[in-house]
């Protein structure tokens, strides 16, 4: 199953991009959650507070669907 994942700023550093500036094409066998599919990537959990798709939020224990992007929202941060 394919699943794109979305992001801006310093998160996209970490996604490492390889479908357009913002998304990564990420094939993963099963239905694995959002959480698996980014430890899989070596992306830190801290670094995700939740998803965005199909205009719902999806928290991390979200399967998504085959061929679904999903945009990740890092946690904000500041004082």
């Amino acid at each position: 199953m394919v699943v794109y994942l979305r992001s801006g700023g310093r998160l996209r550093e970490r996604l490492q991009p390889d479908v357009d500036q913002y998304t990564r094409r990420v094939e993963v066998e099963g239905a694995p959650t959002l959480r698996e599919i980014l430890d899989t990537l070596r992306i830190p959990r801290a670094l995700v507070a939740f998803g965005y798709s199909q205009g719902t939020v999806r928290r991390l224990d979200y399967r998504p669907a085959d061929g679904e992007t999903i945009t990740l929202q890092p946690p904000v941060a500041g004082g």
